[in-house]
Parts: C-alpha cells; structure tokens; sequence
C-alpha cells in the first residue's frame, strides 16, 4: 500500500543520505585531516550487506514498488470519484424527487384545506339559518299554545252554560274543530322542531369535524411547507459532497 511504499522510500532516502554523508566525509578525510587513527585489522572486516548491483536494484524496487502503489492509488482515487460522482447524481436526483413529492403533496393538503373552509363555511351558515328556523318554529308553538288556550277556556266556559243552553251549535262545532286542528299543528310543529334539533346536532358534529380536519390540515401545511422545505432550500455542491470543502 501506499503507506508502506512511502516508508520504503523514506527510510531508504534516509540510509542513502546517511551513505552519502559518510562518503563526503571521507572523501575529504587527507594526511592532516584530525580525527585521523589507526584501526589495526578494520581491513579483514567486511560488513558489507551488499554489492552495487543489489543496491541499484534494492532502490530500483522500493521504486517501482512506491510506482505501483501510487498507480493504484491513482487507480482507486479514480474509482472511488466515480463512485461519489454518482452518488452525488443519485443524491440531487433523489432531492428533487422529494422536493417534486413535497410541493405535490403541499398543493393536495392546500386544496382539501381551501375544500374545508368553503364546507365550513356552508356548515355556519346552515346552522345559523337552522337556529334561527328553530327559534321562528319555537314562537309559532308559544303563539299557538296561547290560542289553544283561548280555544279550549272558550269550550270550557260553554260547558257552563245552563240547561238547554248546552247547545252543540254551530260556534261549539267550530271551537272543538279549531282545538283539534290546533293540536295538529302543534304536533307537526313539535315534530319539525324535534327533526330540526336533530338537523343542528348533526351540523354542530360536522363543523366539529371539518373544524379539527382544518386543524390538522394547517398543522400539516406548516410543518411540510415551513419545516421541512424550509430545511431544504439549498442542496450542498458536488465539491462539497465530495469533501473537497
């Protein structure tokens, strides 16, 4: 590897510079040189390690051997650019999905709420119009309860009348038709009364219901449109991504 190759070469650098330093040295070593000594018997000893073709060619392959290491060095920086090359391109065509997602699904959730409001709007309005049908249905029965009392004290007050007097006439025909088609509308009034309490509890739920669907709608606005895209309005460059930066 790369890393092995450089220490080769840096410690062969290093005992080439050690050699060189040592050969100067003694190439300027002369009869009045200081330092100079006898060491009696230094020419039988042969510490050599190596002869000039061995180290020519021990050099020769911590180079080619560092060659080879930064050629697939070279080789895998290639490849390992390519490979974030394309991730970068998957990445970017990733984010514009989800952005293309988000702005699809942002004008989805803007519509169904814009749908909402006009239903609640609606739903207010009939139950205004249901209230105040109820309190016009409530007045008609309080007015008709007092006729039906008028009626019904008229009948009561004629019950009194003495002896022959107790006459089903004409007036006491139309008393007891007027108490009976009283009661009727009475029963119809109290009938519609009772289905248009029902209609306003049933518009009561539902603009519950629309009421907390628009809730959770805005909630859903915010958080796409202001959280989320907001956290997605500037996509990192390549250079970054690649960690150049």
């Amino acid at each position: 590897c790369n890393k092995e190759a450089r220490q080769e070469l840096e410690k062969d650098l290093a005992d080439k510079q050690m050699g060189h330093h040592i050969d100067s040295k003694c190439y300027q070593l002369k009869n009045t040189s200081r330092g100079i000594h006898y060491y009696k018997g230094v020419e039988r000893v042969d510490a050599t390690v190596s002869v000039p073709e061995t180290w020519a060619r021990f050099t020769d392959n911590n180079i080619f051997r560092s060659q080879s290491a930064r050629a697939a060095s070279a080789k895998l920086r290639a490849s390992t650019e390519s490979l974030l090359m394309g991730t970068a391109d998957e990445m970017w065509r990733q984010f514009s999905k989800v952005n293309d997602a988000f702005t699809s699904r942002i004008t989805e959730t803007a519509n169904a709420k814009s749908k909402i409001q006009t239903h609640l709007a609606k739903t207010r309005q009939e139950i205004f119009q249901i209230e105040t049908k109820i309190q016009v249905i409530q007045k008609t029965i309080r007015d008709k309860e007092v006729q039906l009392k008028v009626a019904q004290t008229r009948l009561d007050e004629r019950t009194r009348r003495p002896n022959v007097e107790l006459c089903r006439d004409a007036a006491q025909i139309r008393l007891v038709q007027e108490v009976n088609e009283i009661n009727e509308t009475l029963r119809n009034l109290h009938q519609c009364l009772r289905a248009s309490e029902d209609m306003l509890q049933m518009l009561v739920r539902s603009k519950g219901v629309l009421e907390h669907d628009l809730v959770v709608k805005n909630n859903s606005l915010f958080i796409d449109q202001e959280r989320c895209m907001g956290m997605r309005k500037s996509y990192p460059s390549t250079v970054q991504i690649l960690g150049y930066v």
